[in-house]
């Protein structure tokens, strides 16, 4: 997989699988993110992400493979996570504002463990195996470790500690 999540990659990918019904890993090239044009409350990275946990597909980050963000968060979706050498895995704290801050950052409420805004992501996670508390614990890394707009890559042992299973 490579380029950025789209509106229009959840069905591509059911395409592919309609294809392609053995397919048993999803290596991810390139994949920085997503930009999502419909509906603020839209995370297209979360839909594919479940579809892939629940179709049992792993993932695989390729030499010198890059994600990021909605790419992390999907890479993070596979029943068994691998990255091959010189990975680059970037997380950040998500903007685009919420329900009651509208310009609102989630860097704003970061350590507000209990804010509303949180839970679609901490059920994510839970939705493609993390148990309660690692999915707690990688999505409040994730969006402590760098400010909207900026990239904290993952090193090797928070890769391990976050991601490889």
């Amino acid at each position: 997989m490579e380029g950025t999540i789209v509106d229009a990659t959840l069905q591509d990918f059911k395409t592919m699988i309609a294809q392609y019904p053995k397919l048993k890993t999803l290596n991810l090239v390139d994949v920085s993110g997503s930009d999502v044009s419909g509906d603020i409350q839209t995370d297209m990275a979360l839909d594919l992400g479940r579809e892939i946990y629940e179709k049992n597909i792993n993932t695989h980050l390729v030499d010198d493979g890059f994600v990021a963000s909605g790419g992390t968060d999907l890479l993070a979706s596979g029943t068994h996570v691998s990255v091959a050498r010189n990975p680059s895995i970037g997380v950040h704290a998500w903007d685009g504002g919420f329900e009651e801050n509208p310009n609102g950052l989630v860097w704003d409420i970061k350590n507000d463990e209990n804010h509303i805004e949180h839970q679609k992501y901490l059920h994510y996670f839970e939705d493609i195996g993390f148990s309660k508390q690692k999915a707690k614990d990688f999505y409040f890394f994730t969006i402590r470790a760098a400010k909207p707009g900026e990239i904290h890559r993952m090193t090797a042992p928070e890769i391990n500690q976050y991601l490889a299973r």
